[in-house]
This record gives C-alpha cells, structure tokens and sequence, in this order.
C-alpha cells in the first residue's frame, strides 16, 4: 500500500485479492487520499462479502440527483398514483435537502427533515413515506441506512361513512355551488363508491346510459378494481344526463374518448380531452357551506356501509368496490348507529310475535329458570 503525488493530486495504490487497485483522490491533501484509500478498501471487502457497497460516482451524488433517476424509472412500471406519490415526496425531500450529498445523508439530517416537514404540518405517514421513497432511491431499505432512526407515528384512521343527514346536506350545498362539475361528481362518488380518481378521470365511454351502469377505467388503484362496472341507480343516472347535457350545450356532442369531467377555467369548461386537474376549492366550498367535516374519500365508505346495511352479498360488494379481500371490505363497511338500532327493533318485534316474554322476571322465577338450567 502507498499514497503518492501526481500533478498535484495524491493517490492510493494497493493489491487486493490478487488485482492491483490505483485510483486517484481527487484531492490535494494526503490525509484525504489516506482515508479514502481506507473507504475504498472498505468497499471492495464488502463486495467481496457480497455486502452493497456504492462506487465513487454514487458518493458524490446529490439527493436531488438520485431522487430525479429514481422518479423517472419509477415511473416506467407503476401506477399513476403511485407515481404521483413518488412526485410529491421527491419535491419536499429536493426542496429541504436537494443539495446534500448521499455521503452526509446521515440519521441527524433524516431527522431534521422530519422536523422541518412537522412544522409544515405534515403527517407522519406523509413524511414517514418521503424517506422511505429516499432510502429506495439510495438504493438501501430504511433499516439499511437509517437503522436507529424510528418512523414516525401514523393515524390509522382509515375514514367514516356519512350520515344520511349528512351525507344529503353535502349533495345539497354541492347541487347549489357555482361549479358546474362538483354536483355531479360528488354524486358519481356518493352513488358508485369509486375513487377520487376514478372518477376524475371517467370518459363518456364508460357511462352507458343503454346498459344503466359505469366502468371503472385503468386509474384503478388495484387490478381487481379495474373494468368493474357498475350500476346506475335512478339518481345518478338522472344526475348524468342532466351533466351530459349541459356538457353538449358548451362542448358539443359527447365523444366516448372525452372526459366526463372536463379540464376547466373559472368554472367554465375548457378542453374535452383532458380531466380536470383538481375539485378542491370547490370540495372545501361545498364542505364549509354543509358543515360537515369529512373527507372526499368517506363518500366511497358511506356507498359501501349503504350496500352492507340493505343486506348486499359480500361477494357483490367485493366485486362492486374493487377489493381484493374481505378484510379490506370490513374495513370500509360500518354499520350506522341508526341501522344497529333498527337491527335490535326488527329482532324484537319478531320475537315478540313468537310469544317469547319481554317482562322481566320476579325474583322467585328467575330462580327456578337458574336451577331448570343447572339440571
């Protein structure tokens, strides 16, 4: 082993298994060629063990730099919403350490990011997710390269299904907003159980007023959920039409590869061919003027507690919604207070019409009904 000048800059030579390593520092100091010479040596004994190890060029990268590699080949074999996902979190991660090089991505910076991202009000999951999209990038599992660092907390709290008071006083406040897209939207939700997406992106195409039903397109988020279809109940089916024609009266006749949701400015649609982008300001607007605190996602869990409260088949609902288990199923389906009360009353009105008794018994009969037991 020695270090030695050439042109100004030192570098290491060294035999290892057999093979004579020389590679330059890129540094005028000796003690940096020292050491690097030292990482060096590191790397190949933990290639030779079969450990990963990363190559010089990976060294001097920035989190920016390895975050837009990741986010383009990512994008070449994953959903849309995954992608997106992928998007939003590679920007905060650029945006707070863009410029920090993977060498000093240490436990210390992950968790000044996470403070940062906390005083920004995000959640944990939401940050708990970048690094994980960050550790990938770097090529290493979370464990790997942050194996003190624990994640952070996440609510689990996966939604509610609305009220029927409720859920009539958001179609109400959406059937008087000055969006023309936001009524039937939220009815489309209300009504089908899909997606925020799903239905954002819904073409004529997949409404078939002949048939009476909706197919859920490719924006599905899981395989099962794509193609589904779905039927129309009277509503929805009066709500669509009603869309489809002021959609004629401002676009033109319907074509099936147009947007059913159309891209828009200022409330005006714009451009056929491309969805709209975002129903927030018109989502938030609807939500203040109910005063219903929800999300735009519990309309899908408030369309499948409706179906399990009128006594759908499992099956059905599994096929409907687009899950891929049961216990996925459970976990949107709650049965309303409302319904469990009706449950108990029919319950016991058919128990009273068989005869059983609803008095409780005197002391001296509840005794004797104790001992028949016993013996």
């Amino acid at each position: 082993m020695s270090v030695y000048v050439r042109g100004g800059v030192w570098w290491y030579e060294f035999i290892f298994a057999g093979r004579r390593i020389r590679e330059s520092s890129k540094s005028t100091s000796k003690t940096v060629c020292r050491e690097a010479e030292k990482r060096r040596r590191r790397e190949l004994e933990r290639a030779a063990a079969g450990l990963p190890s990363e190559g010089p060029t990976e060294r001097v990268k920035t989190v920016s730099a390895v975050l837009k590699a990741y986010e383009a080949g990512y994008a070449v074999n994953h959903r849309g919403r995954s992608v997106l996902v992928v998007k939003n979190s590679a920007a905060h991660l650029s945006r707070l350490m863009g410029s920090v090089l993977l060498a000093d991505m240490s436990e210390q910076r992950a968790l000044e990011f996470m403070r940062a991202r906390q005083k920004e009000g995000a959640s944990g999951r939401s940050i708990n997710i970048a690094l994980q999209v960050l550790s990938r990038a770097m090529g290493y599992t979370w464990k790997a390269v942050w194996p003190r660092l624990k994640k952070l907390e996440e609510n689990h709290d996966i939604g509610r299904a609305l009220e029927p008071a409720e859920e009539k006083a958001v179609l109400d406040a959406a059937a008087k907003n000055s969006s023309r897209l936001i009524f039937p939207f939220l009815y489309t939700l209300a009504w089908t159980g899909m997606r925020s997406d799903e239905a954002r992106t819904l073409t004529w195409a997949q409404v078939n007023f002949d048939a009476s039903d909706v197919t859920v397109g490719k924006k599905a988020k899981t395989e099962a959920g794509a193609g589904r279809r779905i039927p129309m109940s009277a509503g929805l089916r009066a709500v669509l039409e009603q869309h489809a024609s002021w959609f004629a009266q401002n676009l033109g006749p319907t074509r099936p590869e147009w947007y059913v949701f159309p891209s828009s400015r200022t409330k005006k649609p714009t451009d056929p061919a491309k969805p709209v982008t975002s129903l927030k300001t018109a989502w938030e607007s609807v939500r203040g003027a109910a005063g219903v605190q929800c999300r735009l996602h519990d309309l899908r869990h408030s369309f499948c507690t409706k179906l399990a409260e009128a006594g759908v088949p499992e099956l059905t609902m599994l096929d409907m919604m687009g899950h891929v288990s049961t216990s996925m199923l459970r976990r949107y389906s709650r049965i309303r207070a409302k319904a469990r009360r009706d449950a108990i009353d029919a319950l016991e009105a058919r128990q009273n019409s068989t005869g059983v008794p609803t008095n409780p018994p005197t002391t001296d009969s509840s005794a004797a009904l104790v001992s028949s037991v016993k013996h």
